[in-house]
Formats: structure tokens, sequence, C-alpha cells
């Protein structure tokens, strides 16, 4: 695989990163409105968080065009990497960086997402949206606890 797009996709995976770090930020200070009980706050963060969540749309968009152009081995190897798995050997410096940046990504995600569920959970209860996705059988209709 050519050195160029490796180079590519690590631009774009390390803009995704810092629109995931900027959304874990902006929700820590959610958290911290909302205890303050500041509404405008709150309003505010939540359409700066959203500015943040359209721009990593766009960076996971042009890393899957990225995608798109390569074929065969050359395909499986950039997405192993990019779900943060070492494809076979990884070999070049620029393979380990985007393995490491998607497993980082990966972390923050997941504290995002615990945050953003407290959160979530302490405002709206059981008609949070954590709280119907548990409640929700995938096989069927919601069901009751």
């Amino acid at each position: 695989m050519e050195e160029a797009m490796l180079i590519e996709i690590l631009k774009e995976v390390q803009k995704k990163s810092q629109c995931i770090l900027e959304i874990e930020r902006i929700t820590k200070e959610i958290g911290e409105a909302l205890s303050r009980n500041d509404r405008t706050s709150v309003q505010l963060l939540l359409g700066m968080r959203q500015e943040e969540m359209d721009n990593g749309d766009i960076s996971e968009n042009n890393i899957q065009r990225l995608i798109s152009v390569l074929e065969g081995e050359d395909r499986q190897k950039v997405i192993s990497l990019l779900s943060g798995e070492e494809y076979k050997k990884t070999e070049t410096l620029l393979e380990k960086k985007i393995v490491e940046k998607c497993k980082n990504m990966q972390m923050v995600l997941k504290r995002t997402i615990d945050l953003d569920r407290h959160i979530s959970l302490r405002l709206a209860g059981k008609d949070s949206f954590y709280q119907r996705e548990r409640l929700i059988d995938h096989n069927g209709p919601p069901f009751e606890e």
C-alpha cells in the first residue's frame, strides 16, 4: 500500500480523534452546567457538541471514501487497523500510529458514552434514551421490568 494513502487516512483519523476528545470535554461541561442548573449554558454546549459530532462525521465519511478506493488485502488491512487491531503484522510506523489512535478513540468514546448515559439518566430517569434502550427486547416490543 502506498505510504501517501496511509498518511491521508492517519490525517483523517487524527481529525476524528480531536473531535471525539472535544465531544468528551463538552460532555463534561454539560454535566457541570447541569449541576449548577445553568440551562442556558447547557443549550449552548449541546449545540457545540452537535457541531463537533458533525465534524467527526465528516472525518468518518472521508475515511470511508479513502477505504473505498482500496482493494483486496490493502482494504482489509486498513479496516483492521481502523478497528484498533494489528493486521497480521503491523509493519510501519504509520500503521502503528493508526492502530494507537483508533484504540485511544475507542477508550475516549467509551468514557464519553458512560458520562452521557449518567447525565441522561439523571435528567430524564425512565424517559432517558439509555433507559429505553435497556428496556427494549431486541426481538420485539419494549417489556416491563
